[in-house]
């Protein structure tokens, strides 16, 4: 029975409609009664309980700790490695190249710079196309369709005998991938309540630097093996064979909804049920509807969202692919350069974690995804103002940038879904978020330009600038979300949060006068 037949408190004849069923047939014509609440009476004596009949999500914290533990169990370990072979295989070229594969494919001049933006056209253009297959088709059949595709096509790649081949196996390398971590945290949102998402997305974001670091053992194994084949292409092979059949693993044990769940019994697989339709995705295996999937784009909020994630995703981009670059205007060796971002990787990884777990504890959002971009913020700003000879101060700037640059998809991604009731116009946020995010990488790749080193002042003063809007319009974001919220208190005489009123509820967003923002 949906919730807003449970209903309890409007009051009305037998044939009036109450609020939520006047919503649900004509939006046009919504009216919400507030309770009578006595004269004087404090906000906080009208509770949700006197809204809603809370005995349909009947569950004990202690059978929802005991759900949660199983799904974990059985969902984090294969996000956790299918997303470092994700990693890996976006990562691997730049081994390949140092094993000599542009020598022996015969690169043209700046051959291996044209080969990454091949990849990365596909890798944020295909996003919402293949979010919208994951949405249309169901997990079970994208998340490991997407792994077999990319790890095909890296065993394929060991096969390239020229520049041309190469080229047309990182261009369809790019398509697989691009769905895939955005199908991930999707699937996850069917699961989770909206207050465990982050940490669970920081589960599989958190394989970034392990990946660099298990990609790297790899190629220094295979480099030194004497074979006729070379070494690139063991490592291809290697990487692709082990994507390919965790992706074989992946289809048969993965879980693709708690009512298929082997591993729970009929009152968990109900327990599991119950919780993402109080707390969660607020619906259970909705059919797919393209109108709902496209309707954010008539929401200004999405837009906000995306100026957000464009700024961050600069940032995050110049973590990602110029630490090397900044840790080099210390002047050490190539081994040692490399050496020197280990430790900022494994401290941003730590960041990440410790700030998706603060998130969901305190169910908030906004002001942790500013906080940590605030740190880029300032690490910039110290390696701008220090001269490079100060190793001491520049290096601890570089951690700052690196903590603060690699923490915000996890929160930014884990905010817009929480306020998403609707299932379609979920799966579109993720995807269109997510090319958003990416495209920083444009911006970053031609701000840090050769001319510019060693210092990189006029790319990192860029970089400030941009993470300084960046926090101002999260902040001004949060604030307003606040605010409406208290307004909707103040017009119904109570005092919820968003972790009062069921999603089930709120599939209409926040044209119902129950919805409260996830803040």
């Amino acid at each position: 029975m949906s919730l807003h037949r449970r209903h309890l408190d409007v009051e009305r004849d037998s044939e009036t409609p109450s609020s939520l069923d006047v919503y649900d047939e004509y939006p046009q014509n919504l009216r919400y009664e507030t309770p009578q609440t006595p004269v004087g009476a404090p906000a906080e004596d009208s509770k949700v309980e006197d809204k809603y009949d809370f005995s349909a999500y009947a569950f004990t914290e202690e059978e929802s700790k005991a759900v949660v533990r199983k799904l974990d169990r059985h969902i984090l370990p294969f996000i956790f490695f299918g997303y470092m072979f994700n990693a890996l295989d976006r990562n691997n070229i730049s081994n390949a190249k140092s094993g000599g594969m542009t020598e022996d494919l015969r690169f043209p001049q700046d051959g291996y710079r044209t080969l990454l933006c091949i990849f990365f056209i596909p890798f944020t253009i295909g996003v919402v196309p293949m979010v919208m297959l994951t949405r249309r088709v169901g997990p079970r059949y994208t998340i490991p369709g997407y792994m077999l595709g990319w790890g095909i096509m890296a065993v394929l790649g060991a096969a390239c005998t020229n520049f041309g081949g190469a080229v047309a196996v990182r261009f369809v390398q790019g398509i697989f991938q691009a769905g895939f971590s955005p199908s991930l945290i999707y699937y996850l949102t069917t699961f989770y309540s909206r207050g465990g998402l982050a940490k669970r997305i920081g589960v599989f974001y958190s394989t970034n630097a392990l990946s660099g670091a298990f990609g790297g053992l790899i190629a220094y194994g295979v480099f030194q093996l004497d074979s006729k084949l070379k070494g690139w292409q063991i490592l291809l092979l290697i990487e692709g064979a082990l994507t390919v059949g965790w992706a074989v693993f992946t289809a048969f044990m993965l879980p693709w909804s708690s009512s298929t769940a082997a591993f729970l019994n009929p009152r968990e697989k109900e327990v599991a049920r119950l919780r993402v339709l109080k707390d969660g995705s607020g619906t259970v295996d909705a059919k797919f509807d393209v109108n709902a999937f496209f309707a954010p784009l008539r929401d200004w909020k999405l837009y906000t969202y995306a100026i957000i994630g464009l700024l961050y995703g600069i940032a995050t981009s110049v973590a990602d692919s110029f630490m090397t670059q900044i840790v080099s205007r210390f002047g050490y060796s190539v081994v040692k350069t490399n050496l020197f971002t280990v430790a900022p990787f494994a401290f941003g990884t730590l960041m990440m974690i410790t700030t998706a777990w603060s998130s969901d504890n305190f169910r908030e959002r906004g002001f942790h995804l500013a906080s940590a971009i605030s740190l880029a913020f300032i690490g910039c700003i110290i390696l701008v103002s220090v001269p490079v000879s100060n190793h001491a101060v520049g290096y601890f700037a570089v951690f700052l940038i690196t903590g603060g640059a690699q923490t915000p998809s996890v929160i930014f991604h884990s905010w817009h879904p929480s306020n998403e009731a609707n299932e379609d116009a979920r799966a579109f946020k993720v995807g269109v978020l997510t090319f958003v995010a990416n495209s920083g990488g444009f911006v970053s790749a031609n701000i840090f330009l050769d001319k510019w080193s060693p210092a990189y002042r006029i790319p990192l003063i860029i970089v400030a600038a941009t993470q300084g809007l960046a926090i101002s319009i999260i902040v001004a974001f949060r604030l307003w979300m606040g605010y409406d919220n208290r307004k909707r208190n103040k017009a119904q005489s109570v005092n919820w949060t968003s972790k009062d009123v069921p999603t089930e509820a709120l599939k209409a967003g926040p044209k119902n006068p129950s919805f409260r923002h996830f803040v």
